[in-house]
């Protein structure tokens, strides 16, 4: 009887905290309404490393980790370690947040159960199936109802003193701008003038970076090296000198340079930083030349919104704020 009082207090607690969580989380988001078959869907998503795969897109899913947080990690009289992951889900298509993926861990047979937890405009049916889950799952795992209530108690407390999701105006990332990244190819230019592909780039590699207030090239420090994997449009500009287009001599005019990113990447352009997708043909971004070891003015001349997908992308974070890819200025996400 009281093991029994004691599990329903439990379910209780998952199912309190998890409407306030819904409700504080999505009303600072842009707000998608999960169906049951998206949660059937998410549910059955197989996550190979859960401490590294923090951002990952999957069967049209967006999966990213929570506030950025690791797991949860609870040791309990038994010995056996219990994680809890947590991740928001974002519908691929159009970035509509959707609800949140809550993992646990058994550390001593690793099994995983996943919970998929629908936003507060779901389809009732989809709340039904999280609560089921609750209900028969949870409770025949010995210490999943215990750790899965923590968690999102705490979170819930962590948005009721303010911390926690943040709005966009408090400083975090607008969800809707993912994709920051580049193909596997992608080549940096490093600081002694080489290049290599961005997924050969190591942290405290040295690249070449823009320094906008001297106008000058500089070297600057890799921090880190931001590898995401799932299904990613390339998105293609082409660039000509301005000097050569303005000279009116075509037959004479070199090659367009092509230059490949995700569509949310920013780039440096002469009206200031702007989103790779954004770019129209006119628009002028800034190449390094190597002869004269000068920035030089670029025209956009042709602009391709998916010149072909690849299945894992990467990016860079620096010391300056930017670095170049093919020799093109462009800056961290």
């Amino acid at each position: 009887m009281k093991n029994n009082l004691l599990s329903f207090f439990f379910f209780l607690c998952c199912v309190m905290a998890t409407q306030f969580l819904s409700q504080r989380v999505w009303a600072q988001a842009t707000p998608g309404s999960m169906t049951l078959d998206q949660l059937k869907t998410i549910k059955a998503i197989k996550i190979a490393n859960l401490d590294k795969d923090t951002y990952f897109k999957s069967g049209g899913f967006i999966l990213d980790r929570y506030e950025e947080r690791p797991a949860y990690v609870f040791n309990y009289s038994d010995g056996i370690p219990r994680k809890i992951y947590l991740y928001k889900v974002f519908a691929a298509e159009d970035t509509k947040e959707l609800g949140l993926l809550a993992i646990y861990q058994n550390g001593k047979t690793n099994e995983v159960k996943p919970f998929v937890i629908p936003g507060a405009s779901a389809d009732r049916k989809a709340w039904d199936a999280y609560i089921d889950d609750l209900k028969y799952v949870g409770e025949k795992e010995p210490g999943l109802m215990s750790a899965l209530g923590f968690v999102l108690s705490r979170e819930m407390a962590m948005l009721m003193a303010g911390g926690g999701a943040k709005s966009e105006e408090g400083g975090s990332k607008k969800k809707e701008e993912y994709n920051f990244c580049f193909a596997a190819d992608a080549p940096v230019t490093l600081a002694d003038g080489s290049t290599k592909p961005i997924s050969d780039v190591m942290m405290e590699d040295q690249v070449m970076s823009y320094d906008a207030n001297s106008n000058s090239i500089i070297a600057t420090g890799v921090t880190k090296v931001n590898k995401h994997k799932g299904a990613f449009a390339i998105a293609g500009v082409w660039l000509m000198p301005v000097q050569e287009i303005t000279a009116g001599n075509n037959s004479r005019l070199a090659s367009p340079t092509l230059l490949e990113a995700t569509a949310n990447h920013p780039v440096l352009t002469a009206a200031g930083r702007k989103p790779f997708g954004e770019i129209k043909a006119g628009d002028v971004l800034y190449r390094y030349e190597p002869a004269t070891r000068t920035v030089v003015a670029y025209k956009a001349v042709r602009t391709e919104p998916a010149v072909r997908t690849v299945d894992t992308v990467y990016s860079l974070s620096t010391q300056s704020g930017s670095y170049l890819i093919g020799e093109t200025v462009v800056l961290d996400k």
